[in-house]
This record gives structure tokens, sequence and C-alpha cells, in this order.
């Protein structure tokens, strides 16, 4: 049985740090509390205080898990649908983003989308089940770098789309973050080569993503896979009307797409440039051509417009990596997820 004072310091806000989000036993403890606290049975002068604490936090309990909202406190969060069913998601970090938050654990990213970004959820789910290759090399190679959905979960107030993720991925955003603020030249190499072999697949596909970014792109630092699971909510097949996109892709690519709200193969080429440059610590580029730690035909490239063409693009990179970095080679990165996310250990 908790003290007084350490059921006044958990604020309204967060009864996870009091009840579970299991009913019965929600219950159970309030009842028991509720009999320890009230002001009729208990002499302290602070009963008073801890009682209405405590049924302000049960109330609050009550409410998150019928509207499908409860998060616990380690690392769990509970997702009902609109039929009733509920799914508990564990993770170990969370992030927000433009629609929601993101639920990072160790075999899945779950990607909560609140309830006015419900159109674009769907559409997400109907491009990723269109996703089709011209050949069973083609699927083998780019399928990994894919997300593959695992569940989704439609509520009153949001949905989830839930990702397989590979234990040995994290978040580009939060490894930049971790190597504080800017990844060396030869790993962003990599990670861009990646990027642009997607690209290649997008113009094949016909698809624009229109969010690619360290903010929708995992990473293993140890085997140099990349994968592209978030941002599917704005992809547009190329030529068709752009229903929104996120202020970071306004502000960086081709104005005349912003004005014409048509797809177009160049946004996600300029996203690629935009986050080498984010990556390198220099998002507009002014300073990569006096970065000594940038080589010049690396930073050169990230500073100019793109082809427009994927395939092109991919193929004037590859000289581009070897006048910068020589004959190509395996560069490890000496990091693994426990580090990033300490509360995984």
């Amino acid at each position: 049985m908790k003290t007084a004072e350490a059921i006044l310091r958990i604020p309204p806000s967060h009864p996870e740090l009091l009840f579970s989000g299991d009913e019965p036993a929600v219950h159970q403890l309030y009842h028991r509390l509720a009999a320890q606290w009230h002001p009729d049975r208990n002499t302290s002068p602070r009963a008073t205080e801890v009682f209405q604490r405590i049924v302000t936090l049960y109330t609050a309990t009550k409410a998150q898990i019928a509207s499908g909202r409860w998060s616990a406190a380690r690392g769990e969060t509970l997702l009902t649908a609109r039929d009733g069913k509920q799914y508990r998601v564990k993770h170990f970090t969370r992030r927000p983003f433009e629609l929601g938050e993101l639920l990072i654990g160790n075999m899945i990213a779950s990607y909560v989308v609140t309830a006015d970004g419900t159109d674009l959820y769907r559409n997400a789910l109907k491009v990723l089940r269109a996703v089709g290759f011209a050949s069973d090399e083609m699927r083998k190679e780019i399928q990994p770098s894919l997300p593959e959905i695992q569940a989704t979960v439609e509520g009153s107030d949001r949905c989830a789309l839930v990702l397989k993720k590979p234990a040995d991925m994290v978040l580009l955003a939060d490894l930049a973050r971790h190597l504080g603020g800017t990844v060396p030249a030869v790993h962003v190499a990599w990670i861009l080569s990646s990027l642009y072999n997607l690209a290649c697949w997008l113009e094949w596909a016909q698809v624009s993503h229109n969010a690619i970014g360290p903010d929708t792109v995992f990473v293993s630092p140890q085997r140099h896979a990349v994968a592209l699971l978030g941002g599917w909510w704005y992809a547009t097949r190329f030529g068709g009307r752009l229903s929104a996109l996120p202020a970071r892709t306004v502000h960086s690519i081709p104005s005349d797409i912003v004005r014409a709200k048509i797809a177009d193969p160049r946004s996600d080429l300029e996203l690629i440039h935009l986050t080498g440059r984010e990556l390198l610590g220099d998002p507009s580029g002014v300073r990569l051509i006096r970065d000594p730690s940038v080589p010049h035909p690396f930073g050169d490239w990230l500073r100019h417009p793109t082809s427009g063409s994927a395939i092109a693009d991919y193929g004037i990179w590859r000289d581009v990596i070897v006048s910068s970095f020589g004959a190509r080679r395996f560069s490890r990165l000496e990091i693994t997820p426990e580090e990033i996310y300490p509360s995984m250990s």
C-alpha cells in the first residue's frame, strides 16, 4: 500500500504510475486504496487530499482505457479497436511525429495516428498493400527495405500501423542524436547509397514517397542495412494530386511542385540530398564545401540540384563515392541498439 507522499507525487496526467492497464486489477487496487484513505476511516490530516488524488487517477485510468489511449509506465501502450478488441504494444521508446506518435520496440515500429490523420493512414495502407516488383530478383533486393505490416488497429480516436522491424535497426534520427548530431561522412555514404537504390525502385513503381528523412528511415549500423518504414502517409503516384506534405518536405522540394501540388520524382531525390546534409550537420550545405571531414566531391554533390531521375542520379552517385572514398569497402560502425536505447537492456 502506497504512502501519502508517494500517491500525491503522481500527477493527474500520469495515472499509469499507480494503476495498470488491466481493468480487474485497476478496480481491485482502487477499492483497496479507497478503503485505506477514505477520510471516514483514515485520521491522517492528508487523508482527504490523498483520497481525492486516488479518485482522480482512477477516473483518468478508466477514461484512457475506454478510449484506447492507455499508456503503461513500463513501455506498454494499450490500443483499442472500434470492436472493443484490445492490443498491448510493448516498446522501449516513443517519439512524436507530425501525425501522432512512433513507438519503437525490439521487433516492431508502431505508428499511432490521431483521428485527424485517418485519411493519410488509410492512404499508407493502400500504397503498401499495392507494392509490387518486376522480378524475384528485385523483390529479394528491395523488399527488406520496405515496411512489412504486422497489424493494423483502427479505433474511435486513433489508428495504429504496426510494422515489423529487425532487432538491430534504429531510427536514423536517434543514431544521429547518439553521435552528437553529426554522422561521419563514410557512414552517410552507405545510408544514401541504400536510399538511392530505393529511389530507383520508387521510380519504377511510379510512386513519390515525399517524406524520406532521418525520422522515417531505420538503419542497422552493424549490417549497413536501411529500411524506409515511416512517412508512407504522403506517398502518391507520379502525376497524382498531393493532398498533404510534411513541413520539412514543403520547405525543401522545388517550389513548382509545391505550387502545382502534383507528385514528382524530384521530391524524393531532393529529400535524399537534404538527408545527407542533415546527417553531416549542415542542412543548408553552406559549410560543407569548407568542412575538411567531408570529401569535396561528396559535399559538392549534396549541394547541387538533382537530375530528376533516380536511375541517372544513382549512376552519378557511384562515381561520386569512388571519387570521395576510393574503392568500395565496409566501414564498421561499432554502435549497438542497446547503446542508443538504454531501456532495451
